[in-house]
């Protein structure tokens, strides 16, 4: 009982917080007018999905969280929101055990694995100068240059109601989000009736006392210049 109720306390000051910021009432995807809207274009991006202990598991939780967010639309201003559109991801929903990383260690969850979605989203987003309103990197870096699907610091940890995967629609036109998962991949696509364009990241990374601290930058728009995306400290 007593986790239950600080698990409704987190969701409260979670919710309450992003109203203080005005952000909550932006939040939501809606179903997709196509009377309205030709979705001409459309950038993607796939990673794939390795072979790991609990790969089915991960899969699974994949796919339950796939089917709530799949083929809906982000209006201009609206702020997609992991939690908010996933909600609490427990057994009662279907989900399953899947690999996490906790403080730096590894190990399993209900609906672990669902980071990989979140990283794909912010992946994409970054290169297409999404505004990020919200975003937490993992604490470690676990993988070797061949076995990480995205770059370290493009990932995005995302846990139940505390840690939040967030990003506002900055053009003035909406995006049709879609995924599509196999045993062996994910694949990320913004359709929209305008052309997107991805620009180039660059990576900084810097040794620290144990740690790999990974600056990542966007190419400008306007000058081609690097703007500094975030900063993060993994432990190796």
């Amino acid at each position: 009982m007593i986790p239950i109720l600080k698990l409704k306390i987190k969701v409260a000051k979670r919710w309450f917080g992003a109203i203080l910021k005005g952000d909550y009432f932006r939040f939501g995807l809606k179903q997709p007018n196509k009377i309205d809207w030709n979705w001409q274009e459309e950038t993607t991006i796939s990673l794939p999905i390795f072979d790991s202990p609990l790969k089915e598991g991960k899969l699974h939780n994949l796919s339950i969280a796939i089917e709530k967010i799949n083929g809906r639309v982000l209006d201009p201003g609206k702020i997609f929101s992991f939690w908010y559109e996933i909600g609490d991801p427990t057994i009662k929903k279907g989900y399953k055990e899947g690999r996490v990383i906790r403080n730096g260690l590894v190990g399993s969850e209900i609906a672990g694995g669902l980071c990989q979605l979140s990283g794909i989203i912010y992946y994409l987003s970054l290169e297409l100068g999404l505004r990020i309103r919200e975003r937490f990197p993992h604490s470690r870096d676990l993988y070797t240059e061949e076995t990480r699907f995205t770059p370290l610091g493009t990932d995005a940890s995302v846990v139940y109601p505390t840690k939040d995967l967030r990003i506002q629609n900055t053009f003035p036109f909406p995006l049709l989000l879609h995924w599509k998962l196999t045993d062996s991949t994910l694949t990320f696509s913004i359709r929209s009736k305008e052309p997107l364009k991805r620009r180039k990241l660059y990576f900084q990374q810097t040794p620290k006392k144990g740690f790999s601290n990974v600056k990542v930058f966007l190419e400008s728009e306007e000058d081609g210049n690097f703007l500094l995306c975030s900063s993060d400290d993994y432990l190796l």
